[in-house]
């Protein structure tokens, strides 16, 4: 007998207001990669959380009502890397859909579980 592997969806549904750190963190990379693009922030929502579960990947729309499934295709704002208080290397993308900021994503180029984001001090820049 076959056992099957669990689904994991793209995304998790969650609605709530942006943290400080994802505040901080969309400030400083929009500054940096796209300054006439920081007034968006003010109108983010957070509508969904990566699948895993686990990782601090947020989804956003403009409205906490807004539905947090993926439209493709997804173009790459900025990509940052530093290492999180555990000594994590941490990858941070910023993704937008249909010329909406829409995804913080979290990664690691280590291939380890990602748990928090590293301090903007921690940030350097990656080309894509």
């Amino acid at each position: 007998m076959k056992r099957s592997q669990p689904v994991q969806h793209y995304s998790i549904p969650l609605r709530r207001e942006l943290s400080d750190e994802e505040l901080g963190l969309l400030q400083y990379i929009l500054e940096r990669e796209a300054p006439d693009r920081v007034s968006e922030i003010a109108k983010l929502k957070v509508v969904g959380r990566c699948g895993c579960g686990q990782c601090p990947t947020v989804i956003f729309g403009s409205s906490l009502d807004a539905d947090p499934r993926a439209a493709r295709p997804f173009v790459e704002i900025a990509n940052y890397l530093g290492r999180n208080s555990e000594g994590v290397g941490v990858g941070i993308t910023l993704l937008e859909r249909e010329g909406h900021i829409s995804e913080l994503e979290a990664w690691s180029p280590e291939g380890a579980d990602v748990a928090a984001w590293p301090p903007l001090s921690a940030l350097e820049r990656i080309d894509s």
